[in-house]
């Protein structure tokens, strides 16, 4: 496995490399598209300018010859659609401009009126090897002598100097290469022997990867032949390429070198491993075996609480475990109440009510249950909105709440339904609960700053002490039922004594 794991960090390690040297090549690229940038917005700039729609030549020489001299352009040209030369900052104001001709620049921009970037060649006025950008310009007819309505172009040229400042800016690691190819294959800038190479074609399987749009790395060799490791990409706007070569020598020996020391490491780290392994086994068991309570305790539902048991992985399965128990214990907080209000929901009522009905009939305990209704909740509901019925509610829950014993269990069943199970309770005690709890209702609730006022209608069910007569002991269902009458009794009987106070 170790032997596996070295020769697969070999192979990463050189996949890295490659990586990185395309990332510095992809810079670069974008690099040399912000140059031709610069150069196609100071030109549009310029074709806007009043000079030339005045058709002022001598001021628009002026001003391309100091946009040129501010930019560091070789020279600015405009021609006509002819390919006449109209100024050339490179030769004084009424010097003699070279012959009209349409070349493949002026054909892109007159055909299709959009930016064209050449490859590098030798100037004809200047004879330095440029490249040259170039905007289309449109003027109305009669602008020009002969050439109405026509597109002509603005066009500037730029050394090989100052791409070559490009990659001399770059901070290449020692015996890295770098290149900038045009669309052709022709050798734009080297970061090495610059003016030896510039001009040169590169070699034919670069031109091929670079004809087949590839980018990435592959092994060849430079022009002078040093065996190589090549990547290249192309920027996206000029469709110039940058290459970078790394010596396969400086590369093979770097990589040998971190292998061969990744192989003393893990020997090194495989003995120490060996010596120690009994006491971290220990350790793993030690910690395993503590694992083994809490893991119990989260089988039978009960709480789990922090500790420490001396590794960190098992502090954190023993983490997990704590949080494994509290998202238990809150699942079953959530089946078993109601979210609005926190009390028992019908799921937990209907349970805990079986039970104790069972409970009190085998030892003969009394039980109450009783069914509550909120009077004005749907007038208030309807009138003040869902939000003021759901503070209602929780106001009611709170209530009942701070009424009961511990022992006693109250459970919202729906809407504005609540049932109160009274354990141990019998007809007297009972009759004192319902007192507290009507009055407790009663009182009117603050709810958005105003007083509403929303009372309870309670009905009871009373499961007496056994008399020695199972048979006569009632079922959950029968008290429910009961107590559901007995709710309805009430709320009518309340009714009728509102009815009265109102008519009298």
């Amino acid at each position: 496995m170790a032997i596996l794991l070295i020769g697969y960090d070999y192979t990463q390690a050189r996949a890295a490399f490659i990586t990185g040297a395309m990332a510095t090549a992809r810079a670069n690229a974008t690099d040399i598209d912000k140059e031709f940038a610069a150069v196609e917005a100071a030109l549009r700039a310029l074709a806007a300018s009043p000079d030339l729609m005045r058709q002022d030549l001598r001021g628009f020489y002026e001003q391309a010859r100091g946009l040129a001299a501010s930019q560091n352009m070789l020279n600015i040209v405009l021609e006509d659609a002819s390919g006449k030369q109209l100024i050339n900052t490179f030769l004084p104001r009424g010097a003699a401009l070279p012959p009209a001709s349409v070349g493949s620049a002026l054909r892109v921009i007159s055909e299709h009126e959009a930016t064209a970037i050449s490859g590098i060649f030798v100037g004809e006025v200047s004879h330095r090897q440029v490249a040259s950008v170039g905007v289309p310009v449109r003027y109305s007819a009669g602008d020009w002598p002969n050439q109405g309505g026509e597109v002509g172009a603005l066009s500037a040229a730029v050394t090989v100097e100052r791409f070559g400042a490009l990659l001399s800016q770059q901070s290449y690691p020692e015996h890295w290469i770098a290149s900038i190819l045009d669309r052709d294959g022709n050798v734009v800038a080297r970061s090495e022997d610059m003016q030896r190479y510039v001009g040169h074609k590169a070699l034919p399987e670069v031109i091929r990867r670079m004809r087949e749009g590839f980018e990435g790395g592959f092994e060849t060799a430079t022009l002078d032949g040093k065996p190589i490791l090549a990547v290249m990409t192309r920027a996206g706007t000029s469709g110039w390429t940058v290459g970078i070569g790394i010596p396969l020598e400086v590369l093979n020996a770097e990589l040998n070198r971190k292998l061969w020391l990744l192989v003393l490491v893990t020997a090194t780290l495989m003995a120490a491993g060996l010596l120690v392994a009994w006491r971290i086994g220990n350790q793993v068991s030690r910690a395993i075996g503590a694992l083994v309570t809490p893991a119990m305790a989260l089988g039978r539902g009960e709480p789990v609480a922090p500790a420490s048991y001396g590794l960190r992985e098992a502090d954190e399965v023993g983490n997990a475990l704590v949080d494994a128990a509290r998202m238990h214990a809150l699942a079953r907080h959530q089946a078993t109440h109601d979210p609005l209000t926190g009390l028992a929901n019908r799921t937990m009522f209907t349970e805990f009510l079986g039970r104790q009905v069972e409970l009190c009939a085998r030892f003969g305990a009394p039980l109450s249950l009783l069914y509550l209704d909120l009077d004005g909740f749907k007038h208030i509901n309807d009138t003040y909105g869902h939000a003021a019925g759901d503070q209602l509610l929780t106001g009611a829950a709170a209530r009942l709440r701070a009424e009961l014993r511990k022992s006693d269990l109250a459970a919202r069943l729906g809407g504005d339904e609540f049932a109160v199970v009274l354990v141990g309770s019998d007809a007297a005690n009972t009759d004192i609960v319902v007192g507290k709890l009507e009055a407790s209702l009663g009182r009117p609730h603050c709810i958005e700053g105003r007083e509403l006022a929303a009372g309870a209608s309670i009905g009871v069910a009373i499961m007496p002490a056994a008399s020695g007569h199972p048979g006569a002991v009632p079922s959950a269902a029968d008290l429910v039922a009961d107590a559901d009458d007995a709710m309805y009794r009430r709320k009518a009987q309340r009714k009728r004594a509102a009815a009265e106070s109102l008519q009298s």
